[in-house]
């Protein structure tokens, strides 16, 4: 979809935010006839606006499942309808699920992350099947954003359970007495996997995202009223499934970082 025909460009400071931006932090330059023009790289804000509209709409579906879940009775019992709490529920049982068979007894500590970090990106990419809104995971700026927060929580937990030993097993992930040895090749490379695993996750979730919905509004753009809606079904496969690849390599670098038979 154009960038042009964003409904966030019907928001009144848009424009003039969007400004600020290139006239303060756009110093790309371009070598046109002798001079150096300063490149408009700030074309859009896209992602910063739709990462805030799914942080509203995040808090008043919490509030909604809050006062719905105040009365226990009615809780306990599902609803037989479709609605809010019914999804959510399906949703963190499917996270949860994933996080006690891949961490293990210990995975109640993790949730809130990758809790958050479900809903917040399955929202995300949802919004992206709605005509006239651009998703804030088909940017790298949001998706590498998400991938650093699960580096820093794993470091830090793997840090909390290791100690020294976490940075350690770097040098010697064998184990073994005779792999110190071994210690100048492996390091090297045992780092270079480590630095690359919030990339690989920002990478892959941006990737899939851009090129499910740049198919979607090819064909949305030829006839928009029947020949999308395949495609809309496979756009929404991909939101989910990206969401829960997410959420699994999460609680496998999780696992991978705070086991003790790891290190």
């Amino acid at each position: 979809m154009d960038h042009h025909s964003s409904w966030y460009h019907f928001l009144p400071w848009y424009s003039q935010l969007m400004a600020f931006f290139q006239d303060n932090f756009a110093e790309t330059v371009v070598f046109r006839s002798g001079l150096f023009p300063k490149e408009r790289i700030f074309e859009t804000m896209h992602h910063v606006f739709a990462a805030l509209l799914v942080l509203i709409i995040l808090v008043a579906m919490s509030l909604i499942a809050r006062v719905r879940l105040k009365n226990l009775e009615k809780a306990l019992i599902p609803s037989p309808h479709i609605t809010l709490v019914n999804l959510i529920e399906v949703l963190m049982t499917v996270v949860i699920s994933l996080m006690r068979d891949i961490i293990g007894h210990d995975y109640k500590r993790y949730v809130p992350l990758i809790g958050t970090s479900a809903l917040f990106i399955l929202c995300s990419n949802l919004l992206g099947l709605v005509p006239g809104f651009v998703p804030p995971t088909d940017n790298l700026n949001t998706t590498i954003g998400c991938g650093l927060v699960v580096f820093a929580y794993f470091n830090f937990h793997g840090l909390r359970v290791h100690g020294l030993g976490h940075i350690l097993h770097l040098a010697n992930p064998l184990g073994a007495w005779w792999g110190w040895f071994l210690s100048p090749l492996l390091f090297p490379v045992e780092l270079v996997g480590l630095l690359v695993r919030p990339l690989s996750l920002g990478i892959r979730l941006a990737g899939n995202m851009i090129g499910d919905h740049k198919v979607l509004f090819a064909f949305a753009g030829i006839l928009p009223f029947l020949l999308p809606l395949p495609f809309y079904l496979l756009g929404l496969l991909v939101c989910i499934i990206q969401t829960v690849v997410f959420c699994l390599l999460t609680c496998v670098y999780i696992s991978l970082h705070t086991q003790e038979e790891s290190h």
